[in-house]
């Protein structure tokens, strides 16, 4: 049973609002689908764009599984079929992507993108098109808007392995996506994992940094994150916006040897260049 928003909740989180609606992308996949299950369970009136009915009422637990559930059906590559989703959305989570399966998913060895979801096609002509319709649907101007969008980090390593599959280039199509959410005119915040597995939240020390200098990609002690760690921050930033805008940065976790991070907000606050700290002051010298 879908449930209702639940304003006994707004004591613990003070910047959302039950007429706040927030539109997960992606809603059914693996990170998707955490994101949209913990924006319910904060007490956000929460929509969840979709590719069909069926895989949402098995992975989401809706029953009539249609835009009265807050569940619509759209391609992410198609514009005007996300027309009813974005409509009056305030923030927009993006969490559709890439994907592409390997013989050796460890190693990334013998990978290969799936139809349809090619790096040009989902990290860059899909974005386009899901930023241009929520900014253009009805609703706040866009200024007043947020997207939150998951990316991928080695965007600063032309011909990356990652690059290499399928010769696809996938981490410029990514940093193009970036760039246009970016000059898009609505608040952003990015988020940029290394690879993603399906482990627990919470279990990790999450480890943040800039421009693929925080770690070595070859590094196999910080080579992923877990989605449920990817979903919370997710979550956090969807209801805690004004604290996370602006913010773009490489994020991934410590296999081994680190403390696990329970506070969200304190990634963030370290994802900020020291000059743009919370609570940080610059003298002014006359």
């Amino acid at each position: 049973m879908m449930l209702p928003c639940l304003p006994a909740l707004l004591v613990l989180l003070p910047t959302l609002t039950c007429g706040r609606i927030v539109l997960v992308t992606g809603a059914t996949g693996a990170t998707g689908s955490l994101t949209y299950r913990g924006l319910r369970e904060n007490g956000a009136t929460v929509r969840g764009l979709v590719r069909n009915q069926t895989k949402a009422r098995e992975v989401l637990g809706c029953e009539r599984c249609d835009d009265s559930e807050g569940i619509f059906v759209g391609d992410s590559r198609n514009q005007s079929s996300m027309s009813a989703a974005m409509a009056g959305a305030e923030i927009l989570i993006i969490t559709t992507g890439p994907k592409y399966h390997c013989k050796i998913p460890s190693l990334f060895i013998g990978c290969h993108f799936m139809t349809g979801a090619d790096p040009k096609t989902m990290a860059w002509e899909s974005v386009k098109a899901q930023v241009a319709a929520f900014a253009s649907s009805p609703g706040p101007a866009s200024g007043a808007r947020h997207v939150i969008l998951l990316s991928n980090d080695l965007t600063t390593v032309p011909n990356n392995f990652l690059d290499k599959i399928d010769d696809s280039q996938g981490c410029f199509y990514a940093l193009n996506g970036e760039a246009f959410l970016m000059s898009s005119g609505v608040q952003f915040t990015i988020i940029k994992p290394n690879a993603l597995d399906d482990g627990p939240a919470s279990t990790k020390e999450i480890l943040v940094g800039h421009d693929d200098e925080g770690w070595s990609a070859s590094n196999l002690n910080t080579e992923f994150i877990s989605r449920a760690d990817v979903a919370r921050m997710l979550v956090f930033a969807a209801l805690h916006p004004d604290e996370v805008k602006g913010l773009r940065f490489d994020v991934t976790s410590k296999r081994f040897g680190g403390q696990p991070t329970k506070d969200i907000h304190a990634v963030f606050d370290s994802a900020r260049y020291p000059w743009n700290r919370l609570g940080a002051q610059t003298d002014i010298i006359v």
